[in-house]
């Protein structure tokens, strides 16, 4: 059976890869071409490591449109577009390219990325025309990146899971950027949040403390100057090969490949614990692994509905024993409450930025805002202030930043008072 490789061959308008054959990087790195899922005898366009056994998909073209048999095959049509035929020549699954390209040839990058180019007449290439790393399936590659509009509150290019490890067409799953004012990287469950990292700083999320600069060297979030925000990690390293995968369960994966024992080792997984899921304690609760129950109430809460909360239905919340006292004269908020300092905090979800150059100024400025509840302090990011309930609050070992909470100020002195 033939093989189309890549070694200075690529794929041009009217060439066909049958079911069997495949298309290589130049470096031999990822190869393209026909598979069939464990356990299903469904056939689908897909990319792989051309070095890995078994097989490791990164990557399904058609999800949705599985073929029945092995009679399919992939080709460049008169348009221009890269497009999957069925044995009766029916496309099922193109890249749909909105300017036509008379001349087109695809070619599938050494990053595992597959591109489809405008040829110039003297066979040089051009623009290019569609790329498989803008239409993501459930894996993060170096170097590929995904998006979100934050001036229209839009998620772009996320990945989604598998249905199973049997079907590779959508899940329930989905990850991308929360393009909020401090943007996070997010796992949905449909349209219910899973998981949340914590804002990023420029150089970590704040809700993730034990990532490894081993690894994760090189993961960046930046926003660029028409608020379009775009992450990617670009560490890589011949030595080995790592992505990130999404399962059909939900979990964030980051494998490494270990050639010594031929198999994949994961270096990192989220959510691990029953606190990395979103809001597991409800407002204005923390949940902490090292606690028995997991969950309690902040200090200066209690239960909203306690029968509930004694069963271990925590999802009510908690509600404040005593309300603030903080009262307004002009501009200047009387000093009828304070803060109570929690280190190593998960910071709770959406996060107000405000221009503060110290810890001082933030917490002054929480303090003159009778509608702040709460502030924190990171170098990086400046001074972050909430407003009513607080969400999704984990205790950490280790990591997470000093989060400070207004309560009234006869509970503080009953703190210092039970402190001495």
């Amino acid at each position: 059976m033939q093989t189309c490789s890549a070694f200075g061959i690529i794929l041009a308008t009217n060439d066909t890869i049958k079911d069997g054959d495949t298309l290589v990087s130049e470096g031999e790195d990822f190869a393209l071409g026909f598979f069939s899922p464990h356990n299903s005898t469904n056939r689908y366009v897909g990319i792989w490591y051309n070095k890995i056994r078994p097989e490791t998909i990164v990557w399904v073209a058609n999800r949705d449109t599985p073929l029945a048999d092995s009679s399919g095959i992939i080709t460049i049509d008169v348009n221009g577009d890269l497009v999957i035929l069925d044995g009766r020549g029916g496309a099922v699954w193109s890249t749909n390219i909105s300017t036509l390209a008379k001349v087109a040839h695809a070619e599938l990058l050494d990053t595992g990325n597959l591109q489809l180019r405008e040829v110039e007449s003297d066979n040089n290439t051009r623009r290019v025309l569609w790329e498989s790393f803008n239409y993501t399936s459930d894996t993060i590659l170096p170097s590929m990146k995904l998006y979100a509009d934050q001036k229209r509150n839009d998620t772009r290019l996320r990945l989604t899971s598998w249905r199973s490890t049997s079907d590779p067409s959508p899940g329930n799953f989905s990850l991308g950027i929360d393009p909020q004012t401090l943007p996070q990287v997010v796992i949905w469950d449909g349209a219910d949040l899973l998981w949340r990292s914590g804002p990023w700083d420029g150089r970590t999320y704040l809700g993730v403390p034990d990532m490894d600069y081993t690894y994760l060297s090189g993961y960046n979030l930046i926003r660029n100057s028409d608020g379009v925000l775009e992450t990617s990690y670009d560490y890589f390293h011949g030595s080995f090969y790592t992505r990130y995968v999404l399962d059909s369960l939900g979990m964030l994966k980051q494998f490494v490949w270990e050639e010594g024992r031929k198999s994949w080792f994961t270096v990192w997984s989220r959510p691990e614990t029953d606190c990395d899921l979103y809001g597991r304690c409800g407002p204005n609760g923390r949940c902490s692994m090292s606690s028995s129950p997991i969950c309690e109430c902040l200090q200066g809460f209690e239960p909203k509905y306690t029968e509930e909360w004694n069963r271990g239905n925590w999802s009510g919340g908690c509600v404040r024993s005593k309300p603030l006292k903080c009262e307004k004269n002009g501009n200047v908020s009387w000093k009828r409450d304070g803060f109570l300092k929690m280190e190593k905090i998960k910071v709770p979800d959406l996060p107000v930025s405000l221009a503060a150059g110290s810890l001082a100024e933030c917490e002054d400025k929480c303090q003159k805002n009778c509608s702040c509840v709460a502030y924190a302090y990171d170098s990086m990011i400046g001074c972050m202030i909430w407003g009513g309930d607080l969400m999704d609050i984990q205790q950490f070992a280790k990591g997470g930043v000093d989060f400070n909470i207004r309560l009234p100020a006869s509970e503080l002195g009953m703190l210092l008072n039970f402190n001495l």
